[in-house]
């Protein structure tokens, strides 16, 4: 299994994805591009998927906006991992990815998180009207979109918008609050379990955005066993791994 992280493809560009696409290719392995969320547990289901079947799957690690965009730019890909609705409802408009393949097979929470030191009395709402906070960028990426929509929700976004910094992904949110860089960070629940700096200060309600959901489907040029990928992860094997992760069991289409 290869694996391309997250910060990696934004220096390299599209001519490595189709690198990686190539070697996949050649050899008759899967290609699959996966949220930067992920990057923590995909290697683990990647590693037991072909365990379990023999087939060897590589992961390219980017944000849901910028591996839709390479997929639309031809990138060959067999599997696409969103971390929203609208970008695979986006990919599926364009005939990039199968409707008839789609499986939604898991969920996260929205937090705000601090750094360890910070106290437990911290304000929600001052963290991010007041100082300085990380958060994706609302508009193209996921992690920013549910962010935006929760601020908004409980009224805070227009003074947050004023103390925003935005990041590329969520990874990159949560690392600039590893580093001090910002007094907190909206992210998912999941994240702050793979950054031991790190802790949840506040969890947003769950009606306050879109439900957070994660989609599998194939490409069109994908091949046949890139179904056998998305059965894996709707077997309890791979949701107890999700949920071992911060991940919320699975939800259907």
């Amino acid at each position: 299994m290869r694996i391309l992280l997250p910060g990696v493809w934004a220096k390299c560009g599209l001519a490595f994805i189709w690198l990686w696409a190539g070697l996949a290719e050649a050899s008759g392995k899967l290609l699959a591009f996966v949220p930067a969320s992920m990057t923590n547990v995909m290697p683990q289901l990647a590693t037991d998927f072909t365990n379990e079947t023999g087939i060897e799957l590589n992961l390219s690690f980017a944000g849901t906006a910028q591996l839709a965009r390479q997929l639309e730019a031809g990138a060959p890909a067999d599997i696409f991992i969103s971390a929203d609705l609208a970008w695979i409802n986006w990919l599926e408009e364009r005939q990039l990815v199968s409707a008839d393949s789609r499986q939604a097979f898991a969920g996260n929470e929205l937090v705000i998180a601090v750094r360890n030191e910070v106290e437990n009395w911290a304000d929600a709402k001052a963290l991010v009207t007041r100082s300085r906070f990380a958060m994706a960028e609302p508009v193209a990426i996921p992690a920013g979109r549910y962010g935006k929509q929760a601020l908004q929700h409980l009224g805070w976004w227009e003074a947050a918008q004023k103390q925003a910094v935005y990041g590329e992904n969520v990874r990159v949110t949560l690392r600039q609050l590893a580093l001090g860089e910002v007094a907190a960070a909206i992210v998912y629940g999941s994240d702050v379990l793979v950054e031991p700096r790190t802790k949840i200060a506040w969890r947003f309600p769950s009606e306050s955005h879109s439900p957070i959901r994660y989609f599998v489907s194939v490409t069109p040029q994908a091949k046949l066993e890139a179904n056998q990928f998305i059965a894996f992860l709707l077997t309890p094997k791979a949701q107890q791994i999700l949920t071992g992760a911060g991940f919320s069991a699975s939800q259907q289409k």
